[in-house]
């Protein structure tokens, strides 16, 4: 089921993309309606599943994990179900996607160094053929909320 938003849920969208944290008084502040307004819109959100969760943005890099990587698998026959049956012994992916095209799955990962990378890289070669690129920096699109 579509469900149909005005610009004030909009409003609301973006500005609890670029902070989930604020409180319903200040995003209401923010985008002209009292704060029972805005919750009742909020809980209107969470309840149609439009927002599905609240998050945090976490600097891998001010805890050890100085290397971001992004990691394409491209699999042949069953590989594929016998590696997701078994991602929880890969705690260094942080996030897959299921992909069309050459490859079958895109895995994004946090690593402290390169030898941990060699290491993932030898554990993934029995499930398919992993190829890597290194992350060297991210760039923030928001072009959806505009």
């Amino acid at each position: 089921m579509k469900i149909i938003l005005d610009h004030y849920d909009y409003k609301i969208l973006k500005i609890l993309n670029d902070n989930s944290r604020l409180s319903y008084a200040e995003i209401g502040r923010l985008i002209g309606l009292s704060q029972s307004a805005t919750k009742e819109r909020i809980t209107k959100l969470v309840d149609d599943e439009v927002i599905k969760k609240f998050s945090v943005d976490i600097d891998f890099q001010k805890i050890g994990y100085s290397l971001k990587v992004i990691i394409f698998l491209k699999f042949k026959n069953d590989e594929f179900k016998l590696f997701i049956n078994d991602l929880y012994k890969f705690p260094e992916i942080i996030s897959c996607k299921r992909t069309t095209g050459e490859y079958c799955l895109l895995a994004e990962c946090i690593l402290n160094d390169s030898s941990q990378l060699e290491g993932l890289i030898d554990r993934l070669i029995i499930y398919g053929i992993p190829t890597t690129s290194i992350q060297l920096s991210e760039v923030k699109v928001d072009n959806f909320f505009k």
